[in-house]
């Protein structure tokens, strides 16, 4: 039997979804931090687009937070909950 998440399950989705997004963020951090350690160059390629991602990521997360403002705190529960189901962080 399969345990399946719905909305009215929880109601701290927010904060599961904002330490989802911190752990991500963290491991894109980590994972630059790793390369320049083992010798990429700051300036090439790779850690430029690592950069940008990183960048793009802080965005879409501020993004979200602005959207966050303007809800109430039971819709912002049930938006984190249905973006998690469909990054697949949930079931």
């Amino acid at each position: 039997m399969s345990y399946r998440s719905r909305v009215t399950d929880r109601d701290d989705w927010f904060e599961i979804w904002e330490d989802d997004k911190e752990s991500i963020l963290q491991t894109m951090i980590k994972n630059m931090a790793s390369d320049l350690d083992h010798g990429y160059d700051y300036f090439g390629k790779s850690i430029t687009e690592q950069r940008k991602a990183i960048e793009e990521y802080r965005k879409e997360i501020d993004d979200a937070y602005d959207k966050f403002k303007s809800m109430e705190d039971k819709e912002v529960n049930r938006w984190c909950f249905y973006d998690l189901k469909k990054r697949g962080a949930i079931i």
